[in-house]
């Protein structure tokens, strides 16, 4: 692959990556304030915050593989 093709192929993998962290920082928030009230009892909002982001784009991810298998089995 030319660098010009690597380069163009690195942009679009992060402009992926970040979509993926905006959606998931989106939804996470979402989460939060819908079902997190005052009787939770979380210590830590950013830790939690953070893994609940991260556990999203995991599934995600791994929903994005799960689709790509089942496409292939058609």
């Amino acid at each position: 692959m030319r660098s010009d093709q690597a380069e163009a192929v690195q942009l679009v993998h992060r402009a992926v990556q970040a979509r993926r962290e905006a959606v998931a920082r989106r939804v996470a928030k979402g989460l939060i304030q819908s079902y997190v009230g005052p009787d939770h009892k979380i210590m830590n909002m950013e830790s939690f915050y953070s893994a609940l982001v991260q556990a999203l784009k995991v599934a995600r991810m791994r929903g994005e593989d799960d689709a790509g298998d089942v496409l292939t089995l058609t």
